[in-house]
Order: C-alpha cells, then sequence, then structure tokens
C-alpha cells in the first residue's frame, strides 16, 4: 500500500510539473462573447484527442494542458482556429464567420469518444453518429455503462438512475422522448454520486443539451404511430418564447397505448402435500396519458436567473384480465378456477418547481423548492368460478394520496486549485392510503406515513496536474412515523441518524485515464412497500407490503479507466439488509400466496463491463460485454440455496452513414441465463431495426424504427422463496413497429436552470 501511495504521489508530481493552466476568452467580429464554442485541445505528435471543454455564457474558457499540446476552437457558424503555441493566458480570440453557403450538409459523424470527466463517464454525442439515433432514450440505450432493464434504463451494477437533463430532474419517461438526439451535446453516467446527491441515490445520468440559438417563436412537433399487437400513438407540442432575459415555454402531450401481456404461473408449494397451482392468465392494458407543462425563466444578469415550472400528468386507467387456475394436491386435482376482472382508475399529478441560480465573484448559490400533489385511485371488480369453493364476486378500492414538500440549498466556492460546496436538503412526505373491500373477504385498513427528511452535505473537489480528487461528506436525518387508522404504531416508527462518506480519485498513467471510487449509499423502501394494506390480486394471491421493512445499506468501491475508444469498469458492493421479494402462506391458509418484500442478509454483488466504439469510414460499431455477479443464498425449504450464476450481457450497435443524410441502425442485444436476487433468469435475446432521414437541414426528420424484431424478448424465470418454487412466463407485446416524424422551427430550447429538491423522495410515491 505504502508503495502504490509513493507512486501515485510521484504521478502527481510529474503531471504537476508540466501542466499549465490555458485560458482565454472567444468573441466574434463584433466583439460578442461566443458562449458554448468548443475548444479541444490536441496533441502536437498525432494529432489525437486529449481534453475538451466548452465556454461559458460570458465566453470564457479554461482548461488544463502542456506545451506539448495545440489548442483547436470550433463552433457552428463560425470557421475553425487552431493555435500552435499556447501559453497560460490566450487573451481575447476571435473567430471569423463561416461566409460559403450550406446547400445540403450530409453529416459524417464520428463514433462518441467516452472520456473520464470529474464524477462522470462523458460521451459526446454532438457530431456523432448517436446525434440520429432520434430521441434521447434511443440514445442512452447506446452510451457505454447502460443496458435496457424492465422499465427503462439501468446503469450496470447500479440499477434504475436518476436522469437529468440541464441540471433538472426527469420526472416522467416522456420527457426523453422529447427531446431530440441532434440536441444533445453530452450524456454523462454518474456511478458513483458524491454528497450533492441524496444517498438513496446509486447513480445518475446527466443530460446536456446544445446551447439553443435564436430568439423569438421556437416549435417542436413530434409524431408517432405505432403497432405492437394493437394500433397506439402519441402527439406533442412544445413552444418557447424567448425575448434577451425572458422565457417562455410550455407543453401539451397526449398518449394513446394498448398493450396485451399473457402470464404463464407454475406454483410448487412443498407442505406435508405437495401443491402444484398453474395459471394461466391474459391482461390487456389501455392507458392514456394527458400531460402539459407551463414555465417562465428570467435572467437577471448575466450571472443571475430564478425561474418556476408547473407540471401536470393525467393517466387514465382501463385495464381487464382472465385467468384459469388449476390446483393439483399430491398430483390428483384438488380445484380449478376460472376469473374476470376489471380494473378502472386514474393518476394524477401536480409538480410546481421554482430555483434561483447566481454567482457572486467566487461564491455560487442555487436554491430549488419542490412541491408535489398526487392522487391515485384504483376500482377493481372480478367475478370468479371455483368447482371447489363455488363462486364469488369480489370489488375493491383503492385510494392514495400523496404530499411532497422538498427544498435545497447549495453553496459553492473556488478553493486552492478547486471548488468547495456545501448545503442542506429538506424533504416532508403525506402519504394517505385506504384499501377497501366490499365483500371483506380482506379487511378494509387506512395507513398513513408521514415521513421528514433533513441533510447536511459538503464536497471538495481539487485539481493537481492532471490529477484530481474529490472527497464528500453527506449526514442525513430522518424521522418516519406510521400510521394505521390514526392510530401511530410505535413499532413501525423510526428515527434514523446517517453519515455517508465518498471519495474519488483521477489520475492519467500514460495514455489511460483511471479514476478510483468509493461511496457509501442507503436503498429506502417504497412508501407502497412500508404499507400493511393487503390487497386482492385473484383468488390464490395477496399482495401486501411490509411496515417492518428496513432500509439496506451499500459500500460500493468501483474502478474506471478509458483509453481512446475503450472503455472498461469493475463494480463491487457489499449490501446490509438487502430488499427482495418474497411469498409466503397466508394466514396458513397454503392456497394462497401472500407477495411482499423482506430483507435478508449477506448479499454481494460484482459486475465488469468493456466497451469498445471504433469507426470505419460510414460504419460506426459499437460493442459492450459486462458481466453482473451476485453472492448470495435464499431459505428454501428450510434449506439454503445458492443463487451465485452470473448473468452476461452483450450489445452490439450498429450505425451506418447512408447517402442524403440518412442513417441505418442495427442493434443486437442478448442476456444469457443466470440468478437475480432471488430468481433464476432465462436467457433472452432481442434485435432491433431502424431506419432515419433528415430534410430540411433537421427542421423536418422522419424515423421507421422495428423494435424486437423477432420478437424473443420474452421473460422466464424462477423465483424462490420460503416453501414455494414459482415459475413464470411472461409474454409481452415487445415486436413494436413505429413511426416517428418530429418537425421543429427556430430550435430554441428553455434555459431553466432549476435542479429540484427531494429527488429521491419522488421516486418512492
Amino acid at each position: 500500500m505504502k508503495r502504490i501511495f509513493i507512486l501515485l504521489l510521484l504521478v502527481v508530481c510529474i503531471t504537476y510539473s508540466y501542466a499549465i493552466d490555458i485560458k482565454g476568452k472567444i468573441v466574434d467580429k463584433q466583439d460578442q462573447p461566443i458562449s458554448y464554442a468548443n475548444v479541444t485541445l490536441l496533441s502536437k505528435n498525432d494529432s489525437s484527442y486529449i481534453s475538451g471543454v466548452v465556454t461559458d455564457n460570458d465566453g470564457n474558457f479554461k482548461i488544463e494542458g502542456t506545451n506539448a499540446c495545440i489548442l483547436k476552437i470550433t463552433c457552428i457558424g463560425y470557421a475553425d482556429k487552431i493555435i500552435g503555441s499556447i501559453s497560460g493566458n490566450l487573451g481575447t480570440i476571435i473567430l471569423s464567420d463561416n461566409n460559403y453557403s450550406l446547400h445540403e450538409v450530409v453529416i459524417r459523424g464520428q463514433r462518441p469518444r467516452t472520456r473520464i470527466k470529474n464524477d462522470a463517464l462523458v460521451t459526446t454525442i454532438e457530431g456523432s453518429s448517436l446525434s440520429k439515433a432520434g430521441t434521447a432514450n434511443d440514445v442512452l440505450c447506446k452510451v457505454p455503462g447502460i443496458v435496457k432493464g424492465n422499465d427503462g434504463i439501468e446503469v450496470i451494477g447500479k440499477g434504475t438512475p436518476l436522469i437529468y437533463i440541464n441540471g433538472r430532474l426527469v420526472r416522467n419517461k416522456s420527457e426523453l422522448d422529447q427531446l431530440s438526439s441532434s440536441g444533445i451535446r453530452d450524456v454523462e453516467v454518474v456511478t458513483t454520486p458524491g454528497a450533492k446527491y441524496d444517498a438513496s441515490v446509486n447513480s445518475v445520468v446527466r443530460i446536456i443539451t446544445i446551447k439553443p440559438v435564436g430568439e423569438g417563436l421556437s416549435f417542436d412537433n413530434r409524431s408517432v404511430l405505432g403497432v405492437n399487437h394493437y394500433v397506439h400513438g402519441l402527439d406533442e407540442l412544445n413552444l418557447n418564447y424567448r425575448y434577451k432575459g425572458l422565457d417562455i415555454f410550455g407543453m401539451a402531450e397526449y398518449e394513446n397505448h394498448r398493450s396485451r401481456t399473457i402470464n404463464e404461473i407454475l406454483q410448487d408449494t412443498y407442505l406435508s402435500s405437495h401443491h402444484r397451482q398453474s395459471d394461466l392468465m391474459h391482461r390487456y392494458e389501455h392507458n392514456k396519458l394527458y400531460a402539459g407543462k407551463f414555465g417562465i425563466n428570467y435572467m437577471l444578469s448575466d450571472k443571475q436567473s430564478i425561474g418556476l415550472v408547473y407540471n401536470i400528468f393525467s393517466t387514465p386507467i382501463h385495464n381487464s384480465s382472465d385467468i384459469a387456475t388449476t390446483i393439483l394436491k399430491d398430483e390428483e386435482l384438488y380445484d380449478s378456477s376460472s376469473g374476470y376482472g376489471t380494473s378502472k382508475g386514474e393518476n394524477i399529478q401536480h409538480i410546481l418547481s421554482g430555483y434561483y441560480s447566481g454567482t457572486f465573484n467566487k461564491w455560487s448559490l442555487d436554491a430549488n423548492i419542490d412541491m408535489l400533489l398526487n392522487h391515485q385511485n384504483d376500482n377493481q371488480s372480478s367475478v370468479e368460478t371455483s368447482s371447489l369453493s363455488g363462486n364469488r364476486n369480489v370489488i375493491s378500492t383503492d385510494s392514495i394520496h400523496n404530499h411532497l414538500y422538498a427544498g435545497k440549498i447549495v453553496a459553492g466556492h473556488h478553493l486552492f486549485k478547486g471548488d468547495i460546496s456545501f448545503g442542506t436538503e429538506i424533504s416532508y412526505v403525506n402519504r394517505n392510503d385506504t384499501y377497501d373491500n366490499v365483500e371483506n373477504i380482506i379487511n378494509g385498513s387506512a395507513t398513513k406515513i408521514k415521513e421528514s427528511n433533513a441533510a447536511l452535505f459538503a464536497e471538495l473537489t481539487q485539481k493537481i496536474g492532471k490529477t484530481s480528487t474529490v472527497l464528500g461528506l453527506r449526514y442525513e436525518h430522518v424521522d418516519s412515523r406510521y400510521y394505521e387508522n390514526d392510530i401511530k404504531m410505535e413499532g413501525q416508527s423510526r428515527k434514523y441518524d446517517n453519515l455517508f462518506p465518498s471519495a474519488m480519485l483521477s489520475f492519467p498513467i500514460g495514455n489511460i485515464n483511471v479514476r478510483l471510487s468509493y461511496s457509501r449509499k442507503i436503498s429506502r423502501p417504497a412508501y407502497s412497500q412500508l404499507s400493511s394494506n393487503i390487497e386482492y390480486i385473484n383468488r390464490y394471491t395477496y399482495q401486501s407490503g411490509n411496515p417492518y421493512l428496513k432500509p439496506s445499506y451499500r459500500d460500493y468501491a468501483s474502478v474506471v479507466a478509458t483509453y481512446k475508444w475503450l472503455t472498461a469498469m469493475v463494480d463491487y458492493s457489499h449490501v446490509k439488509d438487502y430488499i427482495i421479494t418474497s411469498y409466503s402462506s397466508y394466514k396458513n391458509d397454503s392456497t394462497i400466496a401472500l407477495l411482499t418484500k423482506d430483507n435478508v442478509s449477506g448479499y454481494n454483488s460484482l459486475s465488469a463491463m468493456v466497451a469498445a466504439s471504433p469507426s470505419f469510414g460510414i460504419y460506426h460499431p459499437s460493442l459492450m460485454i459486462a458481466l453482473e455477479k451476485q453472492f448470495f443464498n435464499v431459505d428454501f425449504c428450510k434449506e439454503q440455496k445458492s443463487l451465485n450464476n452470473p448473468v452476461g450481457i452483450v450489445r452490439f450497435n450498429n450505425d451506418i452513414n447512408l447517402p442524403f443524410d440518412s442513417w441505418l441502425n442495427a442493434d443486437f442485444s442478448w442476456r444469457s441465463a443466470g440468478d437475480v436476487e432471488n430468481m433464476h433468469i432465462k436467457k433472452s435475446w432481442q434485435f432491433d431495426l431502424g431506419i432515419y432521414k433528415a430534410f430540411m437541414h433537421d427542421k423536418l426528420s422522419i424515423k421507421f424504427a422495428c423494435t424486437d424484431l423477432f420478437k424473443t424478448a420474452c421473460k422466464k424465470l424462477t423465483l424462490y422463496s420460503d416453501i414455494r418454487k414459482i415459475y413464470m412466463n411472461k409474454s409481452l407485446d415487445t415486436r413494436n413497429l413505429e413511426l416517428t416524424i418530429r418537425f421543429n422551427f427556430n430550435a430554441a430550447k428553455s434555459k431553466y436552470k432549476g435542479t429540484g429538491a427531494g429527488d429521491s423522495e419522488k421516486g418512492r410515491l
């Protein structure tokens, strides 16, 4: 260990002795600052990329380099400028206008380059083949370290991330589809979030857009027509008006989506006798989305801005299902039943957010407030027949009200060779959940959770030459109070006081950039998982939360390295009180399974990833190979069952630049069989195909895509829990044909700079 420390110290000293701070200001011929210009540092030997930054709103930039470098400055609408002899302060640099007119531009994009920058893996999208991928969702699925999950994207080894667009939290996945890939500059994947993020945040994806141009009115419309088993579609309109420091923006969206699911379930229950239950379920979903947004942003000065935005989401739901069930007891017919049910309800959500952002000399200040109101109601009705238990009708209602209030203040100051930031974040949640069953097959219940969270945090960033360090510490106090029928339950009410440290060290080894990191995190149960309400699913399956569920704590250690178009990552985590899905018998009735959540001990995991993104003329392939392995034993039939088989992941993306500004995308993904939590997952694979064509200098674009062309992305798994082994074969409408038409003019985007508050609590509602 001492030798490693001495070696790192020598590296730091050597890099510092040759490093210089290169800074300057970029303006046009009218002496107006040029913001968001690309400043790239290249090697004098082979012109290879070393690092890069963009200019701020005043045209200023600062980058660390050496005398053995050259500087290249590029910006749309201006001639490129190369400076061969660089020193500390370059002063004012004037860019000349491009004097030639553009007719049809054929973009020959290169593969995006992934590099280490501060706390993130940064992939440049602008000017690459991924700028023609379609939407932000399409881009994220192709970025190193990210894979498609069951409910969206996942960061390898870290699960579902928080996603930000220009510092603003994405609260609805439709926002990712609203953002065109051509408007994205960078995607930053943070695998070890620092102290300024809530301790429950295991990963973050930050999307940085290209600086908007033009004033006046802008317009962006996206229409999608798709076919899976049913025809579905959406239409979305974005409007923006900008004049000097004033920015007014709004959005309206309508979506009509239908889908079908076929679910085969085989359940073995081992008691004194062997019960085998087979279910065949068809589920039909018809969901609509009405969404709207209105906001205003005002630049008080070049260094200060305020803003307010209001979002509303309304999702009417109309689902139906039918199920046929057969139960064998010691291989003889015990019961057979069938049922038909409907579910009608609505989910309405209001979000009001405001911010202030400003800089004062060497100080910066960001303040955010958020208020969220959410109401969900679900009315279920089912008709069941049974050869053993007789026929019955079941009617139930479930009503949920969520209130969230949150605030966050972060102050920053330049310190030595870096910055120090510190702040506080508070949130308060009030959740009411009422469940009622008319026939009293399940007793009605009413639960309430009141939870407050107060946090203090500080983070120090320092650079010495090419070596950078980040040290962070976050303190959180949580007071959670649990009520049943308005009576506080002391056993389920708790208080937590925790410290969450984080550390990061980045440095070069030759042409390889390396980052070492450590962090301690917490995973809090969702509020629905803490409710003791028992919900009726069907005659043989109930569902409930667990008010005794404890949060789980994770210690992460990771190594990331990049070399040209190669990226590698290894991540290890140790988890205490890991949360898994479990099945038990309801009131000792072996025929009724109760689906809930439980804490388990002894869970560790290891993940590794290698990604390569070379470029060969018009052909831009990208290959990612990953491995996820857990170390976990589960209690099954009074014995310990090891579930340690690794899961292999392969993703092979192929982008081909065709003539006339068109692109062909052919993407293959494969996931091997392996163990995840207390489940054994069968292998699956998927092939996607798409073609993109732009017109009128990207003002109009058309994309035709087919997802899961061969319909192979089915989900098969076996779950082990207590005395039950459950096999599931879920067939979804994964094969989907979609035609997307997008039109825009004067493509200005909102300057809203709010970062949000209470982000982790929003994810638990």
